[in-house]
């Protein structure tokens, strides 16, 4: 049988980012094997599943380029792909258990069962179901749907210990006992989770369920129900949590802003800066590298290489991801980013950065967004950084709002000289190119008898407003000669006035 695997999310809220790993590790899965990635939606929890949660969820996986082959969207021979659509299939294969005696139906009220439940944990008992309605009588039954008690139906636990083969964690023993009967459907007609899960997985003919760690305790019910079925499991692998510094489980409930996919979206991430981030947390690819492409990925991910121990999220990590992709990238590509977030805006809430962005390039011809882009790159860490990096370069700058750094600078002694002078080279220039920039800005220096930070800084500083940054003759040649020597000579009067007034 081919390959099979699904992403199954449950849309109660934003796509959370260790979902997304586990939607890339069955994508890797699927298209190393030329299988199939099936996407279902588990939305039997009716009261928080919304339909903009699952566009949202779609929504990133798109953001994210990861691409389903069947789904609720775009359909297949094994659909339908949403659970609230397969409630008559959950009911037949139920009654069919029931008609087996491999399930029955259960009369016990919410209240009785928290009763019986208190009673157990109060007597160091496992707060199993009693089986109680295991072994009604027809009359016994029939007495309860008299009195109008809506029946739930539960899955008859066998006594026998359980094994799985996990192809991360290897084998793990369920022991008998550690299960009590179960309920498959519950008295509203609705699945439970597991039930629903063993159905589906069945059905759609899944042959490798790649999944977190935290299902690993529903894993001795779903291998219960394939035996019930008469069919055989699927293989497992489930990777390690994602956690938090303190190591506890990231939380979808627990500070969402911090783990969705979309605020880091709307932050200005890159999608392939977060998932070359997040396959690493949990995966090794056999070597050193800390930064791998998608193609890369393909060749180098296996289930063998997964870890079983959980790892840390570090958002400054991620942040240097996000920066050496942002470094390396062309103006073009950029500015295709930017431009790809922008145009999100009917399917998303817009970046933060998007306001600020688009007043500074209202009236900026295509080829020179590019340009300030690659001349900038090297100071952004996210997309959010683009509108403070280019303003520089695309707006005037008033010395009274420089960084308090840069005005320091200009306070310096000799920094007017410098200015000046460098104002008067610039003019001078027969060809506007930034090795003519740098031959007259070194030339100023020796002229004056000044090199290092106290020639580099307050030139930086008048053009720019800081210390750091591109190199200075690059931007100098971007910015072009007139408004070049505009703020130099505005800076050298603000460093005559200071110097006035501290005296």
């Amino acid at each position: 049988m081919s390959v099979r695997v699904r992403f199954a999310p449950s849309p109660t809220g934003w796509l959370h980012v260790g979902g997304a790993r586990t939607a890339y590790f069955n994508w890797l899965f699927a298209r190393q094997n030329a299988g199939a990635l099936v996407l279902r939606i588990e939305d039997t929890d009716v009261v928080r599943s919304t339909a903009t949660s699952e566009a949202g969820v779609l929504g990133d996986l798109a953001w994210l380029g990861l691409d389903w082959d069947e789904g609720p969207d775009c359909g297949g021979t094994l659909g339908p792909y949403r659970q609230s659509e397969r409630l008559g299939l959950y009911r037949e294969r139920a009654d069919h258990l029931v008609e087996r005696s491999l399930a029955y139906p259960c009369y016990c009220t919410d209240a009785e069962l928290e009763v019986r439940r208190a009673a157990a944990l109060a007597a160091g008992r496992p707060p199993h179901y009693d089986g109680r309605c295991r072994t009604l009588s027809a009359a016994e039954r029939a007495a309860f749907i008299a009195e109008g008690r809506a029946a739930s139906v539960r899955y008859a636990v066998p006594p026998r210990d359980w094994d799985l083969e996990d192809r991360v964690r290897g084998r793990v023993r369920f022991p008998a006992g550690m299960v009590g009967d179960f309920v498959l459907l519950r008295s509203n007609g609705l699945p439970t989770y597991n039930f629903a899960c063993a159905v589906d997985d069945a059905a759609m003919q899944i042959t490798h369920v790649i999944r977190a760690e935290e299902h690993l305790a529903n894993t001795p019910r779903q291998l219960m129900l394939y035996d019930a079925f008469g069919q055989e499991p699927p293989q497992f692998a489930h990777a390690p949590l994602i956690l938090n510094r303190d190591r506890t489980k990231m939380s979808k409930r627990d500070g969402e802003a911090a783990v969705a996919v979309g605020d880091y979206r709307r932050s200005g991430y890159l999608p392939q800066a977060l998932l070359s981030y997040l396959v690493l947390l949990g995966f090794h690819p056999g070597d050193d590298r800390e930064i791998l492409s998608r193609a890369e990925l393909l060749e180098a991910f296996t289930l063998d290489r997964i870890g079983s121990s959980g790892s840390v999220f570090d958002p400054d990590k991620l942040r240097w991801v996000n920066a050496h992709y942002l470094h390396h990238a062309s103006g073009a590509e950029l500015k295709g980013w930017i431009e790809r977030e922008l145009d999100a805006h009917d399917d998303m809430q817009p970046p933060m950065w998007a306001e600020a962005y688009q007043q500074l390039i209202g009236s900026i011809a295509p080829q020179m967004i590019e340009r300030a882009l690659e001349i900038v790159r090297g100071n952004l860490t996210t997309l959010d950084d683009a509108p403070r990096e280019l303003g520089y370069l695309l707006a005037p700058i008033d010395p009274d709002a420089f960084d308090p750094d840069a005005q320091q600078a200009l306070a310096s002694n000799g920094a007017a000289e410098v200015c000046s002078a460098f104002a008067e080279a610039l003019a001078a220039l027969a060809q506007w190119r930034a090795d003519a920039i740098k031959s007259a800005l070194q030339q100023v220096g020796a002229d004056l008898g000044v090199k290092g930070k106290s020639l580099f800084q307050p030139v930086r500083a008048a053009l720019t407003g800081r210390t750091h940054g591109p190199e200075l003759p690059v931007l100098a040649e971007f910015i072009d000669r007139d408004r070049c020597i505009e703020r130099l000579r505005r800076a050298e009067g603000w460093s005559h006035n200071h110097a006035r007034s501290a005296q």
